[in-house]
């Protein structure tokens, strides 16, 4: 998977040409679990299951979970990435001023930020 099909997962899973059904289906099972878990019964079910078994299911539900529980835990903690988009090692007010407070794409400008870093990590 390449860094152009991980942007157009983030930002228009519904409507890209470069995702599979079965990724497609697997990121709206994942936005649903992080915004709308609610919403999640039966038909997201059965459309998960036109593409992935019983147990990659639940493996793919386990996995969501922990994620989006580790992600709110570390917000919690007002926490930023360690590196940068191209890797570099971080302090965390350069990575704030890098990554902004809502996650994007690493198009949509951590990418650009990280090329100049930030004054007080110097």
């Amino acid at each position: 998977m390449t860094e152009d099909i991980i942007d157009e997962g983030i930002d228009n899973f519904e409507t890209s040409g470069k995702l599979s059904d079965a990724e497609r289906v697997a990121l709206r099972y994942s936005d649903m679990m992080a915004n709308a878990p609610d919403k999640i019964g039966p038909e997201i079910y059965d459309a998960l299951g036109e593409h992935y078994s019983e147990a990659e299911i639940i493996e793919l539900g386990a996995y969501i979970g922990f994620n989006i529980g580790y992600h709110t835990f570390f917000g919690s903690l007002d926490f930023y990435p360690m590196f940068t988009p191209d890797g570099r090692l971080v302090s965390q007010d350069e990575s704030r001023r890098i990554y902004g407070d809502t996650p994007t794409s690493h198009l949509n400008g951590p990418t650009q930020r990280a090329t100049t870093p930030d004054e007080a990590a110097e």
